[in-house]
C-alpha cells in the first residue's frame, strides 16, 4: 500500500468515526418506527373490538328489557311491538328448540331473503342453545346494508332471531382509518368477514382464519403485496375486530426519512473522501520526497538534497533538518572512507609481514586474497586472482587435504622438497556477504625434521639398548638367588631391577610405536567373549586398588554374552594402559569403574575414575606421543601408554577418546 493511500485511509477513516453514531440512530429510528406502526395497529384493532363489544352489550340489554317473562311473549302482537320500538331490528324471528320457526316478521325485502328458518344445524343457534347466552355473528351485505345475525334466547324454550342493521357502529368504525388504504375487518371465528374501512382488497374464509391463527400482532402477503396488521378478540363474543394495512404504505414515511438521511450521510462520506484526497496529495508529496531522499541516503548518495517547499511549516522544518543530516553524514562518511583506507593499508602491511601463508577464498575456490607467502606456496597463478581453474583447484586440494589429515598437517612437494604445514581453515559467513573460506599455512618443515630425527634417534638407542638390557635383566635375576629375601644387599638388587623393568618397558613402547607407524604390527584377530575378556584384565589390577584403598567395579551386565573379534594380548594392553592411569591418578578413597556394553550393534568399553579430571583443551593432547600427565603419587610416566593405546584402537578399527571436566568423573572410552 503507497503512502497516498495509507494516508487517505487513516484520515478518511477518522472523518467516518462520527458518522457510526449517525447509523446507529437511523437503524434505532427505523427499529422504533416499525414498533410504533406495530403500536398503532394494535390500538386501532383494540379500539374496533371495544366498539363492537359495546354495541353487542347494549343488543343484550335490549333483548332483556323488550319481554316481560310474565306475558305471552311468543304472539304476532309481541312481534310487532318489539320490531317498533327496535327500529335497527330489520327481521325478527321466534325460534322453537328444535331450530324451527314459530313466528317472524320485519322488513319484506329480508322476509324473502331469510324465507323459511331452520336454524337445526345453525352454529350460531348451536351455540347459543348450548351456552344459553347470545351468540352475535354471520356478518354480511344484504341490499347495501351492513347487517349481523344475533340469536339469543328468551326462554320457555324459545329464542330470539333477530337480523340487526349495523349500520350506526359501521359508521364509526369506517372512520378509523389507516392510511389511505388501510382500515378494519370485522370476523367471526369461521372467517366471515366485513370490510369495515379501507381500500385492500377482499380475503375469503380460509384466508381470513389464517390471519386470525397468526396471532396479535402479523404480516401476510396478499394479491397486491404484502400487508402488516393486528387482530383484538371481541370479549365475551367469537368476534375479531382485525387492522389491515399495506405493508409499503406503512412504513413509507419511515423509508423515506431513511433515505434523506442515508443520502445526507452518502453525501458527508463523499465530501469528507475528497476533502481527504486532497489534503493527502498536498501532504504526500512532501513526504514522498523526503522518503525518496532517504533511499538516496541508504545507497550512499548526500550530494542531491530533498525540496523544502510545502504548504505545512511542519514539514517544511524536518525537511530542512533533513538536509542538514544528508550534509553532516556526507562530511562523517568522508572522514570515515579515509580512515578505512587508512586501516587497510596498516593491515595490508602488517597482514604481508606474517610468514604464515594467508588464503582467502570463496566456497567455489576463487582465490580472494593471498599474502606473500601464500603467493609463494600457490606459484604464479596467484598473481593474477579470479577464473583459474588451475589456482582453484589447488586451493581445493589444500582443503581436501587439511581434512583428511587428523593432525591437521598438509604435506607439499615445491621445487622437488617436500614440505609440512600445519593449516587451519575457518568457514567465514557474514549478513552482507557472500561464504568464504579462510585458510592459514604454517611452514613446520624444520619441526617435522627435527621430530623425525629426535624419533630415529629413539628408536636406534631402543634398539642399541635392548641387547645389553636383556643381558643385564639375566645377570640382576642371579643376584636375586645370591641374597635371601630379607638381606639388605637384596633391596638394592629389587630396585635395580624394577628400573631396568621400566627401562625395557621404555624401549618396548618406543618400538611398538616405530613398527605401528610403519605399518608392520599387525592384529592377530580372535573371537573372544567381551564379559571375560574385562573381567580378566581387570582383576589383575584388584590387589594394588585395594593396598592404596580405591574402589575397582567391574561392569559387564550391559554386555551380556557378546563377543567381537581382537587380537586379546594388544587389547587387554589398552584395558591395561587406561586401569593404570586410573590407579595413578585417583585418591585415596575413590573409586574406579570399568564397564563394557553393547550399544547399537557395537561393544564399548568404558574406564572412569573420580581423579582431577582435565581440562576440556587437553583431553585430546594426552593421546600425542611424549606427552606426560602431572604424576599423582611421586610416579611419573613416560607419554607413550595412552598413544600405543589410540593406535591399538586403530589398528581394530574403532575409537577412544577422552571426556570429563575437572574436579569430576574422568573416563576413558574405547568403542
Amino acid at each position: 500500500m503507497t503512502l497516498l493511500n495509507r494516508l487517505l485511509l487513516i484520515v478518511f477513516g477518522s472523518g467516518l468515526i462520527p458518522l457510526v453514531p449517525a447509523g446507529l440512530l437511523l437503524f434505532y429510528f427505523q427499529s422504533r418506527a416499525r414498533q410504533d406502526i406495530s403500536s398503532l395497529q394494535r390500538n386501532v384493532a383494540q379500539m374496533g373490538s371495544l366498539m363492537m363489544e359495546r354495541e353487542a352489550q347494549d343488543l343484550s340489554r335490549r333483548f332483556e328489557r323488550m319481554w316481560d317473562t310474565d306475558a305471552a311473549y311468543v304472539s304476532q302482537a309481541g312481534l310487532e311491538r318489539a320490531l317498533k320500538r327496535n327500529p335497527e331490528f330489520l327481521f325478527l324471528a321466534f325460534i322453537r328448540a328444535d331450530g324451527r320457526e314459530a313466528l317472524s316478521g320485519g322488513a319484506p325485502e329480508l322476509k324473502r331473503y331469510f324465507g323459511y328458518l331452520d336454524l337445526a344445524g345453525d352454529a350460531q343457534f348451536v351455540k347459543a342453545s348450548r351456552e344459553g347466552r347470545a351468540a352475535l355473528g354471520q356478518f354480511e351485505l344484504i341490499y347495501d346494508m351492513p347487517v349481523c345475525r344475533l340469536v339469543y334466547p328468551i326462554g320457555g324454550g324459545y329464542y330470539a332471531f333477530a337480523a340487526v342493521n349495523l349500520r350506526d357502529l359501521f359508521v364509526k368504525l369506517r372512520s378509523q382509518r389507516l392510511g389511505a388504504t388501510g382500515g378494519l375487518l370485522l370476523s367471526d371465528a369461521a372467517g366471515n368477514a366485513l370490510v369495515l374501512s379501507g381500500a385492500f382488497e377482499r380475503f375469503n374464509r380460509g384466508e381470513v382464519r389464517d390471519i386470525l391463527r397468526r396471532g396479535a400482532v402479523f404480516e401476510i402477503d396478499g394479491k397486491y403485496g404484502p400487508y402488516i396488521g393486528a387482530a383484538s378478540r371481541v370479549r365475551g363474543l367469537d368476534l375479531f375486530v382485525i387492522a389491515l394495512e399495506n405493508r409499503a404504505e406503512a412504513f413509507s414515511g419511515v423509508n423515506r426519512i431513511s433515505w434523506l438521511m442515508a443520502f445526507f450521510l452518502l453525501a458527508v462520506v463523499t465530501v469528507f473522501y475528497f476533502s481527504a484526497l486532497l489534503f493527502t496529495r498536498r501532504l504526500a508529496g512532501p513526504v514522498a520526497a523526503l522518503l525518496n531522499g532517504a533511499g538516496r541516503v541508504s545507497a550512499g548518495e548526500f550530494k542531491v538534497p530533498v525540496s523544502e517547499e510545502t504548504e505545512f511549516s511542519e514539514l517544511s522544518a524536518l525537511l530542512r533538518a533533513f538536509n542538514s543530516m544528508m550534509r553532516e553524514m556526507d562530511r562523517y562518511h568522508g572522514i570515515q572512507v579515509e580512515k578505512v583506507f587508512e586501516e587497510k593499508r596498516k593491515l595490508e602491511l602488517l597482514v604481508s609481514l606474517i610468514h604464515d601463508a594467508i588464503i582467502l577464498a570463496d566456497m567455489r575456490g576463487e582465490l580472494l586474497y593471498a599474502n606473500a607467502a601464500a603467493k609463494a606456496l600457490l606459484g604464479p597463478e596467484a598473481a593474477a586472482p579470479g577464473e583459474n581453474e588451475k589456482l582453484r583447484r589447488a586451493i581445493a586440494d589444500l582443503v581436501y587435504k587439511k581434512s583428511s589429515s587428523g593432525a591437521g598437517v598438509v604435506e607439499l612437494e615445491r621445487d622437488g622438497e617436500k614440505k609440512f604445514y600445519r593449516a587451519s581453515i575457518q568457514t567465514l559467513s557474514a549478513r552482507t556477504q557472500k561464504p568464504a573460506i579462510f585458510m592459514v599455512l604454517r611452514d613446520i618443515t624444520l619441526e617435522s625434521r627435527i621430530q623425525k630425527m629426535k624419533e630415529e634417534f629413539f628408536h636406534s638407542v631402543a634398539h642399541d639398548l635392548r641387547a645389553p638390557l636383556l643381558t643385564m635383566q639375566g645377570y640382576i635375576k642371579l643376584l636375586e638367588r645370591e641374597f635371601p629375601p630379607e638381606a639388605r644387599q637384596s633391596g638394592y638388587v629389587r630396585n635395580v631391577r624394577d628400573s631396568s623393568d621400566r627401562l625395557f618397558k621404555l624401549l618396548e613402547n618406543i618400538l611398538d610405536i616405530s613398527r605401528m607407524e610403519a605399518g608392520q604390527l599387525k592384529p592377530d584377530l580372535k573371537p573372544l567373549k567381551a564379559a571375560e575378556f574385562l573381567s580378566s584384565a581387570a582383576e589383575s589390577f584388584r590387589a594394588i586398588f585395594e593396598e592404596k584403598g580405591i574402589s575397582l567395579s567391574v561392569e559387564t551386565a550391559g554386555a551380556g554374552t557378546a563377543e567381537f573379534s581382537a587380537d586379546s594380548s594388544l587389547l587387554r594392553r589398552v584395558v591395561e594402559n587406561l586401569l593404570s592411569n586410573a590407579w595413578k591418578f585417583t585418591p585415596r578413597g575413590g573409586k574406579v569403574t570399568a564397564s563394557a556394553a553393547a550399544v547399537n550393534g557395537g561393544l564399548v568399553f568404558t574406564v572412569s575414575d573420580t581423579g582431577p579430571g582435565l581440562p576440556p583443551d587437553q583431553l585430546e593432547a594426552v593421546f600425542e606421543k611424549y606427552k606426560r600427565l602431572k604424576p599423582a603419587e611421586g610416579e611419573a610416566g613416560f607419554g607413550l601408554g595412552l598413544a600405543i593405546s589410540r593406535k591399538i584402537v586403530e589398528l581394530h578399527g574403532g575409537r577412544i577418546w577422552a571426556e570429563g571436566p575437572p574436579g569430576g568423573m574422568f573416563r576413558f572410552t574405547v568403542k
